[in-house]
Parts: structure tokens; sequence; C-alpha cells
């Protein structure tokens, strides 16, 4: 566990999110693998970020700390749609208004990459690390 949360141990408010984490990453896994997308996905919604109050924001940011950090830590892969899917869930039932964002950025050969991000208020707070060429094509409350 030291290379989870380099040079300091975790929190009590970090370690009781990790089974809850776990959970959402294999059920939103089994769920994007197995089911079709109108089962799981949310609804598309153009609704505009809302501003959120600091200690919101920061429960939502260790709820993305967790999972960036159970990324690697899985028998299972872990997509950016499965991230999201999972974070999403988790801030649902924390009451925490957020977007999921779908976009795409065309490769060659007529082939495009897709990925998604979450963001909370005007801040991205999940797999907006490259969004270089992504151009969004839907968002989902």
């Amino acid at each position: 566990m030291s290379q989870f949360f380099p040079k300091r141990k975790l929190s009590y408010s970090e370690i009781i999110l990790i089974p809850e984490t776990l959970l959402h990453l294999f059920i939103f896994r089994l769920k994007v693998s197995y089911q079709p997308s109108r089962k799981w996905m949310p609804k598309p919604s153009k609704a505009s970020a809302e501003e959120i109050a600091a200690d919101k924001m920061q429960t939502a940011l260790l709820v993305v700390n967790i999972i960036n950090g159970l990324e690697t830590r899985t028998p299972w892969k872990n997509t950016c749609l499965v991230k999201a899917l999972a974070t999403r869930r988790m801030l649902q039932k924390r009451q925490i208004n957020h977007k999921i964002h779908i976009g795409v950025a065309p490769k060659s050969n007529n082939d495009f990459d897709a990925h998604a991000w979450l963001s909370v208020g005007n801040e991205i707070i999940l797999g907006g690390e490259n969004l270089d060429g992504f151009h969004e094509i839907s968002g989902f409350k």
C-alpha cells in the first residue's frame, strides 16, 4: 500500500471508500462488457456546469483519488468509461452534481479514439490529462 498513496498512510475516509470503489468498478466493468449501453448509460444532458461548495469538491477529489489509485490494482481492465461511471455512481450517492463527457479524436485510416471524462462544476476531475484533439460529442448528468 505504500505505492498507493506515496509517503503517507491512508486516512480513515480513504480506507472506507476502497470497498465501495472496488464494487462499483467491478459492476460497471461487467455492465459495459455484457449489457447494451441503453441499460447503463445515463440520459444525455445539455445543462451547464454549476458552482460547487468547497467541501463537496474535496469529497469528489477524494473519490477520484481512490478510483485512480485502484485502477491498476484490479484484475480487470478499468477503462475511462468504467472509471467515469463508477465515479458518477459514487458522486450521486453523495449528492454532488457532476457531468460525464464523451468525446472522440480522429486517427488515421478513417478511425477514431473515444474517451470519457468527468467534471464537477467547471473543473475536470477525472480523465482530463490528455484531451488534446478530443471533441465532446455528448454529456450526461
